[in-house]
């Protein structure tokens, strides 16, 4: 199987079609590839979409710039997925972040006109498409609550709360503080403050990127 295909067929909405079917639209080329190194500006905000991005390879992270000129990361992707793609099928299609890659990456770009002709054709694959706008859409509601808490302490407990597994006393912190700092809209010795704060108070205890749980009666949910 080819690596691009093989690619695809680890989506959850691809997984509906056949193997053929993805090979016939890279054969046909309706998917158009093209290549990004790191730090490349993809697509910026309020730019208008009329192809449904496929993060092929690759990592890429979805941001916006407050009133402060402060940069806030709405979301960090891993290859493969869908980007953006409630913004392309909708009626103003324009990207409300801007889409820059966090290392090289290759994107596919598959006309939206394609993806209504799969959908026509295939009733699993419109199934998983609307599961997965669903899924998006809930993300996106609970980032916009997690934006607005006014401090850092609420935003940590509300972070730790969506990565904890119930079984689990603890858990490993897959971005740098400098990352987080950026993800929850502060900066670095602020963030670190805050952790800090709660080690202190007896919540969490610290030890490099693993941070142990010790009151989860502080945690959300």
């Amino acid at each position: 199987m080819h690596p691009i295909v093989q690619q695809f067929s680890k989506m959850d909405i691809f997984k509906k079609l056949k193997i053929s079917e993805i090979e016939e639209l890279i054969e046909k080329r309706d998917i158009v590839f093209k290549e990004y190194n790191k730090n490349v500006l993809v697509k910026a905000r309020g730019e208008e979409i009329d192809e449904i991005m496929v993060l092929i390879h690759g990592k890429i992270r979805a941001e916006m710039t407050d009133y402060n000129g402060k940069n806030l990361v709405i979301e960090e992707i891993n290859a493969p997925s869908l980007l953006a793609i409630s913004s392309t099928l909708a009626k103003n299609s324009e990207l409300p972040v801007d889409i820059i890659t966090e290392e090289k990456s290759v994107i596919g770009y598959l006309p939206k006109e394609k993806v209504f002709d799969l959908c026509i054709q295939n009733k699993e694959f419109l199934k998983e498409l609307i599961e997965f706008l669903g899924t998006k859409f809930n993300f996106i509601s609970q980032k916009l609550w997690f934006i607005t808490l006014n401090n850092l302490r609420d935003k940590i407990l509300l972070y730790i709360s969506s990565k904890l597994k119930s079984e689990d006393d603890y858990i490993i912190l897959e971005n740098s503080i400098e990352q987080l700092s950026h993800l929850f809209g502060s900066t670095r010795p602020a963030l670190s403050r805050a952790f800090s704060k709660l080690e202190s108070e007896g919540v969490i205890k610290k030890e490099g990127n693993k941070v142990y749980i010790l009151d989860k009666s502080k945690l959300y949910g």
